[in-house]
């Protein structure tokens, strides 16, 4: 059985990315007035500092490069949408 959603994917940037994106697009339909791009940056830093803590390094430079990481990864998903979900929901139309 493959997991898509295990901690061990969701350490990497990939991972935190497509589960972004995913979460993105359920919550911007209950956060209106939220600008989607700033939902996706607090889900990637909830996911890196949640898989910090799972993981168990507590040190302020793992904490560090989660936040920079986070950063990568919001950029990798609202990248993503904007390249291949956005034209394919506008070419639908």
């Amino acid at each position: 059985m493959i997991e898509i959603l295990s901690w061990a994917n969701l350490g990497t940037t990939a991972g935190v990315s497509a589960a972004v994106i995913t979460m993105t697009q359920v919550l911007k339909h209950y956060l209106t007035k939220v600008d989607p791009k700033w939902i996706a940056l607090a889900l990637s830093m909830f996911i890196t500092i949640a898989h910090q803590f799972v993981v168990g390094d507590y040190s302020w430079g793992a904490f560090a490069l989660s936040a920079l990481n986070a950063i990568m990864s919001a950029g990798t998903a609202i990248g993503g949408y904007e390249m291949f979900v956005k034209p394919a929901v506008q070419q639908k139309l």
